[in-house]
């Protein structure tokens, strides 16, 4: 800036150029036109940079999960549901900001609340640099309350769901539950997966340094409810049945048990129980072992109860009649011993069927042949899948291609050893004979319309079928199945499980049948897997189940008994 000094008598003064003085003006004026001009640039012509770096501190992505669909009973009782909780996050630089790591008594009643050791939790957040570290899958909404009391910044509380199971350990093999990440493992909840599984929808909102919205700016993607499933169960019946079966498992020092429920007039399955089984809420002492349902998984040798299908065989191939009398002393086959429980010297068909007589089952077998017992057999559904839906449904075995018969092969398939099947397949075929030989399709699902059924079996020969199998409950085998006022047909099973080599010491003790036999309307199979308590008949060990759940079933759904009284049983 040039100066110019002036001489006034006794002081001189600076006087400023005009020239500098309009220069500094210009240059303020040009940098205030610059600065307006850049704010014009960039707020009004070009914002589009600064909104990103704006929203790029606010906007969020905001992730919204359905709950997963319902799973109940076939009259609306509740088997699983989704129970809104809190996931649990930490930001250690907030918890470090807000004192709260250094508070002893916050950290030690935050780590009682999340249930995790406190020195566990103070190693997790220990480094305030770190943004990000998770704490817990699943919190109840009250304890979420009492988390967000203590931090507010600190403790990043998301949205979740929890599966939880009502009915416990009784619906537990059927139902299955969900493994940490949300996906079905095990029964309904592994079959039905993809229909019970919600979709996540994305919004697009503001939100503020807590985490919370602020604003929301609309949807980036639309999720999707989980669809509800209805069960064909009734879980009074399943109820029941499981307490029934879990007692004689416990009673025989069984390894297991399995009881299955069908509605004869629509292949729906009222109640299919498991013993034993597992506590589906509790995941620190689950046990994978008990978790399969083994009325679809495994698989044994049905023994006797797969003689009234053997025998219809052998009718529809003409091979003996109602009339015919058989020798039914034991004998020898292939230099090994065929002989009954329950001895007679002979007797005809509905003899052998409600005395349960290996021996003239054995040689009506032998006449038979295996083939044409095979093909019936498979027409009553063994030897495949029964369509059920349920996952890990084992197809059994019939051996049906094998192309050479030993004959005591041949005699031993008369009295149901050389296939095995499912507790399911059993049921089926039981509800078939129930049917008058008219086969449905099994259903785990509730149906809104009757199924369409295919004859499986000559109806007359059927019918006589059923009156010799109402013999084995009133007079044979199977008295212990009997029901007052009821007229009930049955078959007991008493089969040696197979083990490396041959067979062991124990039995699979079965029974199968159906009532009542005016009108059926339910078949029920129960299985008890090697008791060792001293009994191990079919009949005196599965018996009992049977009448207790087959009542159960009976009584609930108002069914007209069929026999007076004071009739013989």
């Amino acid at each position: 800036m040039a100066l110019k000094q002036v001489n006034d008598g006794n002081y001189s003064r600076l006087q400023v150029s005009t020239t500098r003085i309009a220069i500094v003006w210009f240059s303020v004026g040009c940098l205030f036109i610059y600065i307006l001009a850049r704010l014009f640039w960039i707020q009004v012509l070009y914002p589009e940079n600064l909104i990103r770096e704006g929203n790029a501190r606010v906007v969020r992505n905001y992730h919204y999960e359905p709950p997963r669909g319902l799973i109940t009973d076939r009259n609306g009782k509740i088997l699983a549901i989704s129970v809104p909780v809190k996931s649990v996050e930490a930001d250690p630089k907030f918890l470090h900001e807000e004192g709260v790591y250094d508070d002893p008594s916050k950290m030690k009643k935050l780590a009682a609340i999340l249930e995790l050791d406190v020195n566990e939790l103070y190693k997790k957040t220990k480094d305030p640099t770190r943004r990000y570290v998770h704490l817990k899958h699943y919190l109840e909404m009250d304890k979420a309350k009492e988390v967000r009391k203590i931090s507010k910044t600190g403790i990043i509380l998301n949205d979740s769901y929890r599966r939880h199971y009502p009915t416990g350990e009784i619906n537990a093999n059927l139902v299955g539950l969900l493994n940490g990440d949300g996906v079905g493992v095990y029964g309904v909840e592994q079959s039905f997966n993809s229909y019970l599984t919600s979709t996540t929808s994305t919004q697009l909102a503001k939100k503020d340094r807590y985490n919370h919205i602020v604003e929301n700016l609309g949807t980036v993607k639309k999720g999707s409810l989980g669809g509800n499933l209805m069960l064909s169960v009734d879980n009074r019946l399943q109820e029941y049945a499981h307490a029934m079966l879990k007692q004689a498992v416990e009673e025989n020092d069984a390894d297991s048990g399995t009881a299955t429920l069908i509605d004869v007039k629509t292949g729906e399955i009222l109640a299919l129980a498991n013993a034993p089984s597992f506590d589906p809420n509790d995941r620190k002492h689950f046990d994978s072992t008990n978790a399969k349902n083994r009325v679809v998984t495994d698989i044994f040798e049905p023994g006797s109860t797969l003689k009234p299908i053997v025998a219809l065989a052998a009718l529809e191939a003409k091979a003996t009649n109602w009339s015919e009398v058989f020798d039914t002393r034991p004998f020898i086959v292939d230099g090994k011993m065929v002989r009954d429980s329950h001895a007679m010297a002979q007797g005809t068909l509905a003899d052998i069927i409600q005395y349960s007589s290996n021996t003239g089952m054995a040689r009506i077998s032998m006449r038979v042949g295996p083939q044409k017992i095979m093909q019936v057999l498979t027409r009553f559904g063994f030897g495949s899948k029964t369509d059920s839906g349920l996952v890990g449904e084992n197809s059994g075995r019939l051996n049906e291609n094998r192309k050479f018969w030993s004959e005591i092969d041949k005699a031993t398939l008369g009295f149901g050893y050389g296939v095995a099947v499912t507790n399911l397949q059993l049921t089926q075929a039981y509800a078939t004979l129930a049917n008058g030989g008219m086969k449905y399709p099994v259903s785990i699902l509730r149906l809104k319309n009757p199924p369409k059924g295919t004859i499986v079996a000559q109806p007359n020969q059927v019918a006589n079928m059923q009156r010799a199998l109402e013999t084995v409950v009133a007079e044979g085998t199977g008295g212990k199945a009997a029901i007052d006022r009821y007229r009930v047909a049955g078959k007991t099973g008493t089969a040696k499980i197979a083990s490396v080599g041959g067979y062991g010491k124990y039995y699979m003790s079965t029974f199968a049948g159906f009532a009542p036999i005016s009108n059926p309307r339910f078949a029920l199979v129960v299985v008890i897997s090697a008791p060792k308590a001293g009994k191990f008949y079919g009949g005196v060990v599965s018996g009992p189940v049977f009448r207790a759940v087959m009542s159960k079933a009976l009584q609930l759904y108002n069914i007209k008994p069929d026999r007076e009284k004071n009739e013989k049983n």
